[in-house]
């Protein structure tokens, strides 16, 4: 059975907004360490990244979070219409 345990806890500020980011560690079933981050931009949409460890997960983080706010603001309803 595998469990997750939180590591980490941090909030980015991106094009003014805060974003919650929480970071956990996952032990395999073969003993080995797996990690994660979930980004919350709303309280319905999450974002979850994996990666073998905390430093390469940072780093997606840091370089895909912004593409993701373009592309979801791309795909926000137009209040003006």
């Amino acid at each position: 059975m595998m469990f997750q345990r939180l590591i980490k806890k941090t909030s980015l500020d991106v094009e003014e907004r805060t974003l919650s980011v929480h970071y956990y560690e996952t032990r395999t079933l073969h003993g080995d360490s797996r990690f994660s981050a979930e980004v919350v931009f709303q309280p319905r949409d999450h974002m979850i990244l994996d990666a073998d460890s905390v430093n390469r997960l940072e780093t997606q983080v840091a370089s895909l979070v912004h593409a993701s706010m373009y592309s979801r603001a791309l795909m926000a309803p137009d209040p003006t219409v």
